[in-house]
């Protein structure tokens, strides 16, 4: 068989050498009876042979589509030619859900991005994955998510719909995507029949994007749906999609719960995770029956199978990010009340700790600081429910998730009778925290990481504010702030190693690390001096402004300078506040002040500053961010 091929690719249509060669040499003479018997043998035998080659190649495709769809996963079709397989992944497309980037793309896809990365080298241009940030051409408008959770085996599926907005055209949908298999992609015109064809996709672990290549550019102005088919696991890393458990009754029970922020959004759904992506969100979560969901939103509609299953429908979201959009599938049950605008606030927990009544103390200062920030903030809560989860485990002491915070039990359930003050104020000051947070972080939105003291540095300042509002006599704010919060930081920011409060963010991975002491005790005390500076009634109206101008939406420190400007312009002050701020947000560190008399002439001092560092011969870790020379 080999050398016949070989002879056939040769342009040699006769038979290789050897015994079979012999037998067909030239033949006697035959009578015309005998020639036309032989040529009616030789058209019976070749119609055969060309049968029995059909069959074989008919064979080895199906056997072929049967290995291909094994190493895939079952194919689904939209019916238009626009919904693409498997994405072409760096390693894992075949590999268990979650783990694409564990095995070898084929060498076609490969060679399709080098020739693709090489034409943007030719433009000296980095490629719009490649890129630490999300291109801009395209917007988000609106997710439906509809999700399944398998709590038997944690891994679960899930179907996005993204409604994207087109403000420069590009043939690249480029975003955030990680750990997860992709299954199917498609994109379509809104509102139209057909589809855009997909070219290829791939993903893109350097920045954890995922890649949707057209066949043509997406048109200015216009709006697609982007359609992914997706599946992962529920992971045991407290990030993401995470799962975690307790015992009761001597049962091991499992909770699946997210925890996004600051850029896990991507491993539970394909998503634009960055800060200034708000959207809406339609979310719909497929469980067994035994467990509750939970999400940000109230449940619209639930719809019961007769298999044991139920589908949650979950109201539509306000805009907000992804970090902190959140969901639960728990077993827990739950004690509530109502606030006086009608807020619905539930807290969760294990039964046997809602039984105990672990959660009540909790649930009712829930309760009356949600009145607090109304009508300190003059803007009423808005969404018409929160609920409190507390989970056995959790990365952090709680996640601020808009309408569903998630703590970690050690910080919101006690027993009032046996726990000590300092126990019940540790508990106190994390929920004022988190839900000072409702307003500062989820209605306005820090636009990016950077300026993480926007909503971090005023959670911890109103820590002390709103512990005073429940306990007046403890004088948090006079007392408390100066030993646990200014002075503390002032140890931290009189090092040469210290670093601004607004700090420039690049990289993904450079994220996590601007959430440190800097940005919560440095940026509450810079918002507490400035609240004495103004004076607490006109910055308390400035606040109320600044959440007017920007709920539901995004803003940068100036936006707060400006409106804090305003403010005092309003009652006959001229300051601009970004020129005093700049130089406390922007430049590290604090100021010595010297202060000296002249010997020589009376009523003349002389009044200097420089910036303290506790070892002068220190060498700063940043030289730009370490001269001595600051004025503040």
């Amino acid at each position: 068989m080999i050398e016949e091929e070989a002879a056939l690719r040769n342009g040699n249509r006769g038979l290789p050498p050897g015994p079979w060669a012999e037998a067909a040499g030239p033949r006697p003479r035959t009578t015309e009876r005998h020639i036309a018997v032989h040529k009616r043998l030789v058209l019976g035998f070749s119609i055969l042979a060309l049968l029995a080659v059909t069959m074989i190649a008919v064979l080895l495709s199906v056997r072929f589509e049967e290995c291909g769809t094994a190493a895939a996963g079952p194919p689904r079709s939209s019916g238009n030619g626009s919904l693409a397989g498997a994405a072409r992944q760096p390693p894992g497309a075949g590999q268990p859900p979650g783990r694409p980037e564990e095995g070898a793309r084929g060498g076609e896809a490969e060679e399709e991005e080098e020739d693709e990365e090489e034409e943007w080298q030719r433009r000296q241009e980095l490629p719009p994955w490649a890129r630490p940030r999300l291109p801009r051409h395209l917007r988000p408008l609106h997710y439906n998510l509809m999700l399944n959770a398998f709590m038997e085996n944690f891994t679960f599926s899930g179907e996005v719909n993204v409604q994207l907005e087109v403000h420069n055209a590009s043939r690249y949908i480029v975003l955030h995507a990680h750990r997860m298999h992709i299954e199917a992609v498609r994109v379509a015109e809104d509102k139209l029949a057909g589809g855009v064809r997909v070219a290829r996709t791939f993903f893109y672990p350097q920045t954890q994007v995922f890649v949707v290549v057209l066949n043509r550019s997406l048109e200015v102005q216009k709006s697609y749906n982007l359609k992914i088919i997706y599946n992962a696991l529920i992971e045991n890393e407290l990030l993401g999609f995470f799962r975690s458990s307790y015992v009761l009754h001597g049962e091991r029970r499992f909770l699946g719960v997210t925890q996004f922020s600051p850029t896990h959004a991507r491993k539970a759904f394909p998503c634009f995770d960055e800060p200034i992506y708000k959207a809406t969100f339609k979310i719909s979560i497929r469980h067994q029956a035994t467990y509750l969901s939970l999400s940000n939103m109230p449940i619209e509609t639930s719809v019961f199978e007769e298999d044991g299953w139920v589908t949650d429908h979950f109201s539509q979201t306000p805009l907000m990010s992804t970090y902190y959009l959140a969901w639960a599938v728990c077993n827990f049950t739950y004690r509530e009340t109502v606030t006086k605008s009608g807020v619905v606030v539930r807290l969760y927990a294990r039964p046997d700790a809602i039984r105990r009544g672990s959660g009540d103390y909790a649930l009712n200062i829930t309760k009356s600081l949600i009145e607090f920030y109304e009508d300190y903030f003059k803007v009423p809560y808005s969404l018409p429910k929160l609920d409190l989860l507390a989970v056995p485990k959790h990365p952090y002491a709680a996640m601020e998730n808009w309408g569903l915070s998630v703590f970690v039990e050690q910080r919101i359930l006690l027993d009032p009778s046996i726990s000590s003050i300092l126990y019940l104020l540790d508990v106190t000051m994390v929920i004022v925290h988190e839900l000072c947070h409702q307003w500062f972080g989820d209605l306005v939105t820090p636009v990016w990481w950077e300026d993480v003291w926007l909503k971090e540095g005023f959670a911890h300042y109103f820590e002390f504010v709103g512990t005073d509002y429940l306990y007046p006599g403890w004088n948090m704010e006079k007392q408390r702030f100066l030993t646990d919060v200014l002075h503390e930081v002032m140890l931290l920011d009189g090092l040469a190693s210290s670093h601004p409060v607004s700090q420039e963010v690049q990289q993904a991975t450079d994220i996590d690390r601007v959430f440190d002491w800097i940005a919560y005790k440095k940026g509450a005390a810079l918002i507490r001096m400035l609240a004495n500076f103004m004076g607490h009634s006109v910055f308390q109206m400035g606040l109320q402004d600044y959440l007017t101008i920007h709920k539901y939406g995004n803003a940068a420190r100036n936006d707060l300078w400006n409106t804090l400007s305003k403010a005092l312009k309003r009652v006959g002050k001229s300051v601009n506040i970004q020129e005093v701020m700049d130089q406390w947000t922007l430049q590290m560190g604090y100021p010595v002040i010297t202060i000296l008399g002249n010997e020589t002439t009376d009523n003349i001092i002389v009044i200097s500053q420089e910036r303290f560092v506790y070892d002068s011969d220190a060498k700063p870790k940043d030289p730009v961010h370490g001269d001595n020379r600051y004025l503040y």
